[in-house]
């Protein structure tokens, strides 16, 4: 059997719903728009990102470690509404300054509403955008930023969508992640294994600035045992999940 990375196998509820898919039992739903944000902080044990537990009754990723985050709205649409126009938005996220405003928007909202943490869209940092498989019941086209803890600002939780909240280093995470101590989805997995390269906050926003940042469609293989994820560099992606719909 193929040894696999905790953040590759999909947790069982997902892998039901791909094989339901493939037999043909699951139609295929719009990704909606979405963004999320990885605050980030220093301490004496390094580079630290805020994560909450979901609480299990969530419709989408229950009981699942993620990055605050939600919709992008129609408000977040409002030409009216605080501007999020900054130099190179629009190429950053590959996109049209009317679509990356709202983007920017979304992530400052959500952020806020999650955390009460108050960001301005010069914090933010592209870093991945991720579209959930087909075969996902809620599919979202995710944009994932990054932002250092503004100074004399805390996060807590005050959404009440969450059971716990934590500060973890990147590679503790993965640690717990791969003795079964934490779930995740593979989006929130990916980011993190990345993330644990950097020792502070200023060089993982660092390395953000500029980055080439290709959108990510899983694919999906059945083994017999587990459902594995496909990413786009895997040689035997696309698996089960061939198209482009989004």
């Amino acid at each position: 059997m193929i040894a696999v990375q905790p953040g590759r196998i999909l947790p069982e509820a997902q892998a039901r719903r791909a094989r339901a898919f493939v037999a043909g039992a699951r139609p295929t739903v719009h990704a909606r728009t979405a963004a999320t944000v990885m605050l980030l902080r220093d301490t004496r044990r390094g580079l630290e990102v805020y994560v909450h537990l979901r609480h299990t009754a969530m419709a989408f990723a229950g009981g699942m470690i993620a990055f605050p985050g939600g919709c992008v709205d129609p408000g977040d649409h409002d030409p009216g509404s605080e501007s999020a126009d900054l130099p190179g938005w629009a190429e950053g996220l590959d996109t049209d300054p009317a679509t990356s405003r709202a983007f920017v928007r979304a992530a400052i909202r959500e952020t806020h509403e999650e955390t009460g943490v108050r960001l301005d869209p010069a914090d933010l940092v592209p870093w991945a955008r991720w579209v959930s498989p087909r075969f996902e019941e809620r599919r979202y086209d995710t944009w994932f930023f990054l932002a250092a803890l503004p100074p004399g600002q805390e996060a807590a939780d005050v959404s009440g969508e969450v059971e716990h909240v934590e500060w973890l280093p990147p590679a503790t995470a993965i640690e717990r992640a791969g003795a079964g101590e934490l779930v995740m989805l593979p989006p929130t997995y990916a980011v993190l294994d990345e993330l644990r390269g950097f020792a502070t906050a200023a060089e993982a926003l660092a390395a953000g600035v500029g980055r080439v940042i290709d959108t990510i469609q899983p694919g999906w293989v059945d083994d017999g045992e587990h459902v594995r994820v496909l990413l786009p560099s895997d040689p035997d992606y696309p698996g089960d999940d061939p198209g482009d719909l989004r």
